[in-house]
């Protein structure tokens, strides 16, 4: 009476055993295709500079919030270092002159989002 027992507790682990290991591949497969998902990245436009002022594309508040907190896109803080230290949006970049170093640092794959006030 015995052996049969231990015979058929056996057979149940290895047939769980195989069950959890199916499970382990199934969720690693699963969890591999959602990472290169996620790490897909945006599409960007295309470089373009403007001629002046003018020419440069609005963004409206709600939209350039949705941008930043999906991170495609920093905020640059063109006022002075003073007016910046004073006050600024968390995570914010102060470059008060563009031809100032500090643009070659800039993330070239995020949308730059430039406020001055």
């Amino acid at each position: 009476m015995y052996q049969p027992m231990r015979m058929k507790f056996w057979r149940h682990s290895v047939k769980s055993r195989a069950n959890i290991s199916k499970l382990l591949i199934f969720l690693l497969a699963i969890s591999s295709v959602a990472f290169v998902i996620a790490c897909q990245t945006a599409q960007l436009a295309e470089y373009h500079k403007f001629n002046d002022d003018g020419e440069v594309p609005r963004i409206s508040l709600e939209d350039a919030k949705k941008e930043f907190d999906a991170g495609t896109a920093i905020f640059v803080d063109s006022r002075a270092e003073m007016a910046y230290d004073q006050e600024h949006i968390t995570g914010a970049i102060n470059i008060s002159n563009f031809g100032d170093d500090k643009v070659n640092t800039l993330p070239k794959n995020k949308k730059i989002i430039v406020y001055c006030s």
